[in-house]
């Protein structure tokens, strides 16, 4: 039956365009609002971000034209965050001011491991004409691949981070203990490179209004020591609870400030806070990691699933694969229906969705396909990767089968 003919006219694509000419659609206004950055660009016109190929100009108020707190003549007397261990201090810091710095997050030898490995993997990725370079910054992506250390790193061992029990406390306690990787790269700043526009990380969900908590937080390793000179992080301090307060929306806000920190310093910052890449004035490259973390309902930045080399996957701890996305359930991450039964829990064989990823990079993985009654008996839907991946993980499939055969009994011939 051909459906383009008998469908109804008030169907076709012609009658649903002329339909929808000037129609007042319920959520068109909220999504065109362009919030926060339409509101925070109306009240400070001195945020706008300079093009790429502006001449920076100094001494006119721009957020970039800045130095760190101490020298700040509306930020000096304030009692920001400061370097400290105390876990305390740290939460209070966190909700206050939208950021806190871990003192000694990294040791030296982990510091200096770290900056070297990145600084070998951000040459390298040069050399070969193969970086990501923008206007700000140089990126290199995909440090789960690039070096044990980093995976060790979102695993949070203090083999190769020794605060990080420390760290995933704190972000359980901001995200809930669910949460997973969205990306961990290195943002690395050149001499006389442009400033970020001021943003939020946490704006990929766009204009939706999450104003009670935060549903991403970036963990910041900082390997040499920052301040104004050499382009410390961009922050306007308690930004979050601006955005809260307005509910969703900016007015005028404080003037950004540097970052500054001692190599080994980790910083945790809510995704809502405004921040930005600084204006890198020192004649050396200025390197950082950033691991961003979200919770699970948002789609990663960094497709992990495919990103990840086959001998890392093969190796990798529960927690590792867990944070990475591989702990499937009924409302994510399932392969052909594999993890329906997963409790999203590391280790729950029921989701581990890491087995079918191996399957296919063993160019072994088959896929089910249109099937009929006809096709029951045949082996090569027995040797379906669905079909072993349920024998082998699915502890609750012996139950499955006994309602398969009642319902079979109640549907006849089909």
């Amino acid at each position: 039956m051909d459906s383009a003919q008998t469908a109804p006219p008030e169907f076709t694509k012609a009658a649903v365009a002329e339909a929808s000419k000037n129609a007042q659609t319920p959520y068109r206004d909220f999504y065109r609002s362009g919030e926060p950055y339409t509101s925070l660009m109306q009240h400070n016109p001195w945020l706008r971000p300079p093009r790429p190929d502006e001449v920076l100009q100094y001494g006119e108020g721009r957020y970039f034209d800045t130095t760190v707190a101490e020298k700040h003549d509306y930020w000096k007397d304030k009692n920001l965050p400061s370097p400290t261990k105390d876990l305390a201090q740290l939460r209070s810091d966190f909700a206050q001011w939208g950021y806190c710095l871990i003192e000694d997050g990294t040791s030296p030898e982990q510091t200096q491991a770290l900056h070297q490995r990145v600084r070998e993997q951000a040459a390298a990725e040069r050399a070969l004409g193969i970086a990501y370079l923008q206007t700000a910054q140089q990126q290199v992506w995909s440090l789960v691949n690039k070096g044990e250390m980093f995976v060790e790193c979102m695993t949070h061992e203090p083999s190769s981070v020794q605060a990080g029990p420390l760290i995933e406390q704190l972000l359980n306690e901001a995200l809930g203990s669910s949460w997973h990787h969205l990306s961990f790269i290195s943002n690395i700043s050149y001499p006389g490179c442009h400033p970020q526009g001021m943003h939020q990380d946490q704006s990929l969900v766009g204009s939706l209004r999450v104003l009670d908590a935060p549903i991403l937080v970036n963990t910041i390793y900082i390997l040499q020591d920052v301040d104004e000179v050499n382009g410390g992080t961009l922050i306007i301090p308690g930004s979050h609870r601006l955005y809260c307060e307005g509910g969703g929306r900016f007015g005028e806000v404080p003037p950004a400030i540097n970052l500054k920190a001692p190599a080994g310093t980790i910083m945790l910052k809510d995704g809502r806070v405004l921040h930005g890449g600084a204006v890198n004035h020192s004649n050396d490259l200025r390197y950082i990691l950033t691991n961003s973390v979200v919770r699970p309902f948002i789609r990663q930045q960094e497709l992990f699933h495919l990103t990840i080399r086959p001998d890392i996957l093969k190796t990798a701890s529960d927690k590792f694969l867990w944070r990475c996305g591989f702990q499937a359930t009924a409302a994510r991450s399932m392969v052909e229906g594999f993890g329906y039964f997963g409790s999203g829990k590391p280790g729950d064989p029921n989701g581990s969705t890491a087995n079918a990823r191996i399957a296919m990079d063993e160019n072994r993985y088959q896929w089910l396909g249109p099937l009929s009654m006809q096709d029951v008996e045949s082996s090569s839907i027995q040797e379906s990767t669905l079909t072993q991946l349920q024998s082998q993980f699915e502890t609750h499939r012996d139950q499955a089968r006994s309602l398969m055969q009642q319902i079979d009994a109640v549907d006849g011939e089909v």
